[in-house]
């Protein structure tokens, strides 16, 4: 079995500490997020899976990622790591079972970042050379440099990064507003393709138990990424407590952006439209709001948001390598930290190597634009869902000793996480049995995280090889809060 003590390698330079603040933590958590883009490519999903109830599927797996976020929250108290549940659950439940949340975060940000750099791909066509934007070949290639250029922004401070990333949230959401008060006005005005009808606010308006689970899984999709801003914990001024309270706020933020946008925008073009629509369904739908410049426009917008969030999530995996390498379950080489910048450029390099291979291989995937972003969407949804719950245990577990000390430890330490957990793995559950979402996506989002297990077992067992070894973890007393 391995071992709970801790011998873990000094790394080679050091995260630069107090460089971001309360604020900046928000953003990535926003930013990583990525209302814009991920609305563009979750919107036609949802429809598809609830026709127009999807406000219902928001709002419920609203309550779980809250008690997740309580749980990260928590964590974050007792231990400021930049591997965030890596390291929690490695040191509160085993480290076995920490390497494969590890390994599931790991893949979640590589398949994120390709669900992000193929929109930023078509959103560019769709600006430059409107003919190819639908084309999947022309807009990985495209999307490629946009990561490239991502990644030498990140080799630099990370200061730059996040006034970058305050640039284009302020655009970004100023634009989506102006869209959500138009799409109101669409309503109002009786203007809009699909009028407002009760089913938009009812489960029988999800024509059934199938599409309600489906659309709650795209939902947890939606929401994940709002932990990016635990990732920089190591970097953020009072990191005891302004990265959990960066989660908690940008939980609750995406809940009203989700439920305005979604609300606004579904019923603006017919149906069909909107689910042939690929990722450019915002753009769609702008065309209709404000005929001539707002399809560029929100394309442009989504394009920055896009950007961001590829941005964020170089930046969360590469945090996330470089305290596995500091624990020997990583190649040593990640551990290489600029010693000016404070960025850790190995990872970052690797990482994005990583991307363009997953890229390359999307590539050549069957079927257009659709159809890959949707089987990454639900493949998001599994893993997410997984590491998500697996955190929330772990947080659980370790205040295990001091959730009956008062109300607020048990509801707020203990029930809520706990729920949390337990919804999340029902709608997985729930999402295969009832096959809401396809082979392909369980196959792609389960199949990839079972193979963590018997990973960590080899790096266990084979500790002989060079670049890797046992993660040794020390646990830590969890304070009463």
């Amino acid at each position: 079995m391995l071992s709970n003590s801790v011998t873990t390698p000094k790394s080679a330079g050091h995260l630069k500490p107090n460089a971001l603040s309360l604020g900046d933590a928000v953003i990535l958590g926003l930013a990583s997020s990525a209302p814009a883009q991920t609305m563009a490519v979750a919107l036609p999903a949802l429809i598809t899976a609830t026709n127009y109830a999807g406000l219902l599927p928001i709002a419920c797996a609203f309550i779980p990622m809250f008690g997740i976020a309580l749980g990260y929250q928590r964590l974050n108290r007792w231990d400021q790591s930049a591997g965030a549940t890596y390291t929690w659950v490695s040191k509160a439940l085993h480290p076995y079972l920490g390497f494969s949340a590890g390994w599931m975060i790991l893949l979640y940000y590589t398949l994120g970042t390709t669900s992000t750099t193929v929109p930023a791909g078509s959103y560019t066509l769709q600006l430059i050379a409107p003919a190819l934007a639908n084309n999947k070949l022309a807009a990985v290639v495209v999307g490629s440099f946009w990561n490239l250029l991502v990644t030498l922004l990140l080799l630099g401070n990370i200061e730059i990064a996040a006034r970058f990333q305050r640039l284009l949230a302020l655009v970004e959401y100023a634009v989506l507003f102006i869209f959500v008060i138009l799409g109101f006005r669409s309503l109002l005005l009786h203007d809009a393709a699909t009028p407002v009808t009760s089913a938009w606010f009812s489960f029988s308006g999800t024509e059934g138990t199938k599409g309600f689970w489906a659309g709650t899984l795209i939902a947890v999709f939606m929401y994940s990424g709002w932990d990016a801003a635990i990732y920089v914990n190591e970097e953020t001024k009072q990191k005891e407590s302004n990265p959990g309270r960066a989660a908690i706020a940008t939980v609750i933020i995406l809940l009203f952006v989700y439920s305005l946008i979604t609300f606004a925008y579904q019923g603006v073009v017919p149906r069909t439209e909107l689910q042939n629509s690929a990722g450019n369904s915002l753009a769609v739908i702008a065309r209709r709001l404000l005929p001539g410049p707002g399809s560029v426009l929100l394309s442009l917008v989504v394009l920055l948001g896009t950007v961001a969030c590829l941005q964020v999530a170089v930046v969360s995996s590469s945090r996330l390598g470089l305290t596995m390498a500091e624990d020997r379950v990583m190649p040593s080489f990640f551990t290489i930290v600029h010693p000016r910048t404070g960025s850790p450029w190995a990872v970052t390099l690797f990482m994005a190597g990583v991307n363009l291979i997953f890229l390359a291989l999307t590539a050549f995937e069957g079927g257009g634009v659709r159809e890959v972003l949707s089987n990454i969407s639900g493949a998001l949804g599994i893993i997410a869902s997984l590491f998500y719950a697996l955190t929330a245990v772990a947080a659980v577990w370790q205040y295990r000793g001091v959730l009956l000390h008062n109300a607020g430890n048990f509801i707020l330490g203990g029930l809520w996480p706990a729920l949390g957990a337990v919804c999340l793995l029902l709608v997985v559950v729930e999402a295969v049995l009832t096959r809401a979402v396809s082979s392909v996506v369980v196959w792609a989002g389960l199949g990839a995280t079972a193979v963590a297990l018997p990973i960590a077992m080899a790096i266990h067992y084979i500790g002989k090889v060079p670049l890797l070894s046992v993660s040794r973890q020390e646990k830590i007393a969890a304070p009463d809060v």
